[in-house]
């Protein structure tokens, strides 16, 4: 009985160390409201409502990820940054992945 008790206390204080309070959690349903604070927060601006829209879609997108981000990894917490609203393209420029592949095209490599 004792031993079980123990076992018991020990199984409630690791399930309660592995939830992690500060885990941030986007909903998704709350988006339109969280790029207009993005946008402000960041001073984005757009070349017109159908940029905006494609941001906005790049935006759900990476919120989405954020949050499996969080959930899978409980030593790490992920947030909304100023790339947020990038889509997969400009994450690519942005580590150099497009110009690389070019080269590498020119090069007849890949």
């Amino acid at each position: 009985m004792n031993t079980v008790s123990i076992a018991t206390l020990l199984v409630v204080i690791a399930m309660a160390s592995a939830t992690r309070p500060d885990a941030k959690h986007y909903d998704t349903e709350n988006a339109q409201e969280l790029f207009e604070q993005f946008i402000k927060e960041h001073n984005r601006e757009y070349k017109d409502d159908a940029d905006k829209q494609v941001h906005y879609e790049a935006f759900v997108s990476n919120l989405k990820e954020i949050n499996k981000l969080n959930e899978g990894n409980p030593s790490a917490t992920y947030g909304i940054n100023k790339f947020a609203d990038y889509t997969d393209e400009e994450k690519k420029m942005m580590r150099g992945g497009v110009r690389k592949r070019k080269f590498c095209k020119q090069l007849n490599i890949l």
